[in-house]
């Protein structure tokens, strides 16, 4: 970590000066992305914690459900969009003014009188912000791939992943302190939008889009075809036709999608429901819950660090094995939480603590692996390509689906499919394993022995 804050791999073409330069502002832009996509949790994750309320005054959760997989949905579709956007123009801009938009999307639900709001109002006010939150974790990427060397990306994604626990984990107490305040359960939208709001300034006045936008030269050393994709990146449609050929050839691309998709599924699906079932089945009070749901989330700072460490120093850079030991133990955590006794909430706070320290290794390490598996110039779209996976198969399932089978065969059944989404990544992440094995560099990047069906035509 001391060599990762110091800057001890100095880019290649580098000045002293420059150099200096660059280790200040590369800490700045991972800061920024950090607070930014902190920020945007606050305003994404808020409505889980005004559901209870909503519960008891008169909506199913198969209609939360609908209200949160609409949320999910189009962030899942915006994240491709928003990839394709953010690998095109100023993610400085992009990051904050859509964090601006969000916040002020959270107001609308906010201040509106719920208590008299038609749920399909609600459906379509959150569809619109997960339209505008699909440009985060895309910006994200790029803000990595462009700042970071290949020998530092995991420890910096590793870092900014915390950014996922810190943002939801604050939802907690920020709603506690809100409802302390304001009094209103309604406080518990809007005081995290207006904190949003203030660091979507800062995060405009932290990030910039790229080293050469500093007049410094990239830090990565790109490949020819990667120079020569980022020249023939003049339409949609040639872009397409690039992505296509460069990324989605890759075998591992598709397996680390499905395995998102997976890993979407059971992250939602505890977190999202957590403070309903521990009120519901563990008898836990507002305060209970919502400190239950802030140690799920801050637990998973020291099992990321941990699993993206491990990852970079005992496997050599090689994502699976990592992955699937902290999937195996996932699956036993989730089969723990199920079977915690109706009353024991030391049992029940104790498995989702061990799910959340858990459950965000896989989520980091597929990011990473992602990011180190494309061509520079596509990091931006492969995020927001998995991220299509994820929140379409994986959290609009948990959602949604998740609703359904309470409402129609209680938490037993909904359990049963956590267990089968966990069984499922980790068959997914021995194949790709195998794989590894097979290929020795884990970046599966492009080389002078690439296949002639996947080198760049000009044609």
């Amino acid at each position: 970590m001391r060599s990762f804050l110091k800057c001890s791999v100095v880019p290649d073409g580098y000045s002293k000066e420059q150099h200096e330069r660059y280790s200040r502002l590369r800490l700045q832009i991972l800061l920024g992305a950090f607070l930014s996509y902190s920020a945007y949790y606050l305003v994404r994750k808020n409505f889980v914690m005004v559901m209870p309320d909503l519960i008891s005054e008169g909506y199913s959760k198969s209609e939360l459900g609908m209200a949160l997989s609409a949320l999910a949905l189009s962030y899942g579709i915006s994240n491709l969009a928003m990839g394709y956007l953010a690998d095109r123009i100023d993610v400085r801009k992009l990051m904050p003014l859509c964090l601006l938009g969000s916040a002020i999307l959270s107001l609308v639900l906010g201040f509106s009188p719920l208590l008299q709001f038609p749920l399909i109002m609600i459906v379509i006010t959150l569809a619109l912000n997960g339209c505008i939150q699909g440009s985060g974790w895309p910006c994200s990427a790029k803000l990595i791939a462009h700042w970071f060397v290949r020998q530092e990306r995991g420890t910096a994604m590793s870092i900014w992943n915390l950014s996922h626990n810190v943002g939801c984990g604050l939802l907690g107490p920020v709603a506690i302190l809100a409802v302390t305040l304001f009094g209103s359960w309604q406080s518990k939208l809007y005081v995290p939008a207006f904190i949003a709001i203030i660091i979507a300034i800062l995060g405009y006045l932290l990030l910039w889009d790229r080293p050469s936008q500093c007049q410094l030269p990239s830090p990565s050393s790109e490949l020819p075809e990667e120079l020569e994709i980022e020249q023939h990146k003049t339409s949609f449609v040639r872009t397409l036709q690039l992505f296509g050929q460069h990324c989605l050839t890759l075998p591992p691309l598709w397996i680390l999608a499905v395995v998102n998709a997976c890993t979407y599924f059971i992250r939602y699906g505890v977190i999202d429901w957590a403070p309903v079932y521990l009120t519901e089945t563990k008898g836990f009070s507002f305060n209970a819950s919502s400190w239950a749901f802030f140690a799920f989330e801050y637990a998973a700072i020291p099992g990321t660090l941990i699993c993206g460490y491990v990852s970079d120093k005992h496997f050599k850079g090689k994502r699976a094995p990592m992955n699937a030991l902290f999937m195996a133990l996932v699956l036993i955590s989730v089969i723990a939480y199920w079977n915690s006794p109706p009353g024991d909430t030391t049992h029940a706070v104790l498995s989702l603590i061990s799910t959340g320290f858990l459950i965000y290794g896989p989520v980091m390490l597929v990011h990473v692996h992602i990011i180190d598996l494309v061509p520079l110039p596509f990091a931006a779209t492969a995020a927001g390509f998995c991220g299509l996976f994820g929140y379409i198969f994986g959290a609009t399932s948990a959602n949604l689906l998740l609703g359904k089978v309470l409402d129609l065969y209680g938490w037993d059944a909904c359990f049963q499919l956590l267990a089968g989404a966990s069984f499922l990544a980790l068959l997914l992440l021995l194949l790709l394993w195998l794989w590894e094995n097979r290929h020795p560099d884990p970046t599966f990047e492009f080389s002078p022995t690439t296949p002639q069906s996947m080198t760049l035509s000009s044609k």
